[in-house]
């Protein structure tokens, strides 16, 4: 913790916001040439009236008293006021405080009006000085100036006096302390809030990372299912119509059953074409929450398809980040779009739960299940596209066939949820 005893901004230093201060930089600036100034015109004052109430008779007197003052100015600028780093090590302070305690006994013996000097010395020491050392100093201070109005015999000490200056010097340390705490804990305070403000920028600019990636990803995948399906459909095309047109001269029956098989092919390519281009262009959430549109879509599917469709939704799923809300409107669409065409299932159950480090959604059926190398026989684009969706974000998409057990097929999908990132609800 870096309070007003242990930070300095340079005059000509460039001014940022600082956690560990304990006031806005702009400000905090402006408060300590406040007190550089202030400290100053005090070393000022004390030369000038000095001079003035001896003008008459100018002696040696004078003269010491001014030059240690201009020593003590002098050092106080070297080191507190154009101070290359901060915080001083501990001997530069002890240069300042006690060549300022020896200035003082010698200028309050000459003139007694410097006797006040010494006030300034114990702000100082609470401003500039960290606990233990303002501490000492201070207490050095209230000794040195009981044992000058005894006349330096302890004997002389006033008892009464001696208490009053105690009990004076033990409520201005307790005061300092209580102050110097809350400052550290304001800024402690101040250090933490700056901290979680950038780990939140710095979760903003891994989503903003993690929503490029997903669509590069899913860029990558469409280029490799056109690649794998309709690229090797339409090159065993083109060798297949090469082969025909000598297959016609000798045997055109067999030419005519090749073309059957060829519009197959066709129908088939056409077919994942389109199911390519209903991925890309299957509607978002829009202004709709993802609560509704699970259960708008669960009743949806049920009454076109004639299963039973189960849906357990965790309403607190709308507090989810955007980006994970659409990865999982996404997944369950393909679930339920590949339950609806392939399982022939007659119930089908959809649940998602959300905690605080993750948000589950589990589609299972009692349908046919899957085979073990689903995701990778042809045709089966959008499973692989769900799995690289739920990747994309950081999470994990299971896929698992029961055989004849009551549940045939579970998909299921965990992202991870920062609860940082989770919107107001």
């Amino acid at each position: 913790m870096k309070s007003l005893r242990a930070r300095f901004i340079p005059a000509n230093g460039i001014v940022h916001d600082d956690p560990d201060l304990p006031l806005p930089a702009h400000i905090f600036v402006t408060y300590v040439w406040f007190w550089h100034i202030v400290t100053i015109l005090i070393y000022l004052a004390y030369a000038v009236g000095t001079i003035w109430q001896q003008r008459a008779a100018l002696d040696w007197r004078v003269a010491v008293v001014t030059a240690l003052l201009a020593a003590q100015m002098g050092v106080y600028l070297r080191l507190y006021v154009f101070a290359r780093r901060w915080p001083l090590p501990l001997w530069q302070h002890a240069i300042y405080f006690g060549g300022g305690l020896v200035a003082w006994l010698i200028q309050s013996h000459l003139f007694e009006h410097f006797f006040g000097l010494i006030f300034m010395m114990v702000g100082q020491s609470f401003g500039l000085l960290t606990p233990l050392p303002a501490i000492v100093t201070v207490v050095t201070i209230l000794l040195l100036t009981m044992l000058q109005s005894a006349d330096w015999r302890i004997q002389n000490l006033d008892p009464g006096l001696a208490a009053a200056n105690g009990g004076i010097g033990l409520l201005t340390i307790g005061t300092y302390l209580l102050l110097y705490y809350t400052m550290r804990t304001s800024s402690e305070r101040g250090r933490l809030i700056a901290e979680l403000e950038a780990a939140r920028r710095e979760l903003e600019h891994s989503r903003d990372q993690a929503i490029e990636l997903a669509k590069l990803r899913e860029r990558e995948r469409i280029a490799r299912d056109m690649h794998d399906y309709l690229g090797h459909t339409l090159a065993a095309l083109s060798v297949q119509l090469e082969a025909m047109q000598r297959l016609y001269r000798v045997d055109p029956q067999r030419a005519d059953a090749q073309i059957d098989a060829m519009k197959t092919q066709v129908r088939e390519s056409m077919a994942a074409l389109r199911r390519t281009i209903a991925g890309l262009r299957t509607p978002g959430l829009g202004d709709r929450s993802l609560h509704q549109a699970l259960l708008e879509h669960c009743v949806a599917v049920s009454q076109r398809s004639g299963m039973n469709v189960n849906c357990h939704i965790d309403p607190a799923i709308d507090c989810i980040p955007p980006v994970l809300a659409e990865t999982l409107w996404m997944v369950a669409q393909e679930a339920l779009t590949n339950v609806e065409k392939h399982a022939h299932a007659t119930s089908t159950e959809v649940a998602a739960t959300v905690s605080p480090q993750e948000v589950r959604l589990c589609i299972r059926d009692n349908g046919v299940g899957l085979p073990a190398d689903a995701f990778e026989r042809p045709g089966h684009y959008g499973l692989r596209g769900i799995r690289e969706r739920v990747e994309g974000v950081g999470g994990i998409l299971s896929v698992t066939s029961h055989g004849h057990h009551s549940w045939a097929m579970t998909i299921e999908a965990a992202l991870p949820l920062i609860a940082q990132e989770r919107k107001a609800c």
